[in-house]
């Protein structure tokens, strides 16, 4: 038995799927993976979503401990945000789900 946050879990791999419970923290996560990035950069890689939900599924992340808000003393404030050592820990399992769905989808192509 596992618990977070009052939350238990009677499965470990229960935990990563209630933390990442929709395709924006996913991506949030999967372009961070490739570095530290500003709220508007992130917008720019995931178009298809407001700069508003970004900014509240950062808050989410953040609160979760799978990344880092780091604010610079400058004017304007410069924010970047990164992965925490918890999200560095999920890269290896997104470059997994990235292989499979390759497969997945030459597999299904090709039939």
């Amino acid at each position: 038995m596992f618990c977070v946050n009052g939350k238990e879990y009677e499965c470990g791999s229960k935990i990563p799927i209630d933390l990442l419970d929709d395709k924006w923290k996913f991506l949030i996560l999967w372009n961070l993976s490739q570095g530290a990035l500003r709220l508007s950069e992130l917008a720019q890689k995931i178009p298809d979503t407001s700069q508003r939900t970004i900014s509240r599924k950062l808050k989410a992340l953040e609160d979760s401990y799978l990344i880092k808000r780091e604010v610079y003393p400058e004017v304007p404030p410069k924010v970047l945000y990164s992965l925490s050592t918890y999200g560095e820990g999920l890269v290896e399992i997104f470059e997994v789900m990235a292989k499979w769905g390759e497969n997945y989808a030459k597999g299904i192509n090709n039939n």
